[in-house]
């Protein structure tokens, strides 16, 4: 039995998800012809910015920023 360290697990780990995402994501369907890209972003922002919008968050919780010019 061969024993393997904690890197070369890692490397074998990580080597097979790249593959495993190279692999989807060559698999997903073309884009159709006239795509509105401007659309679709908009629409999505506006989906996210509608879900975030649903939970409050006080103003202890929101980190503090300082702007300077």
């Amino acid at each position: 039995m061969k024993n393997f360290t904690r890197r070369q697990i890692g490397g074998v780990a990580a080597g097979a998800a790249v593959s495993l995402i190279a692999s989807h994501s060559l698999a997903q369907a073309p884009t159709q012809p006239g795509t509105d890209w401007d659309k679709a972003a908009r629409d999505s922002h506006k989906e996210n910015s509608e879900e975030l919008a649903k939970f409050e968050i006080l103003m202890s919780v929101e980190p503090a920023f300082q702007f300077k010019a």
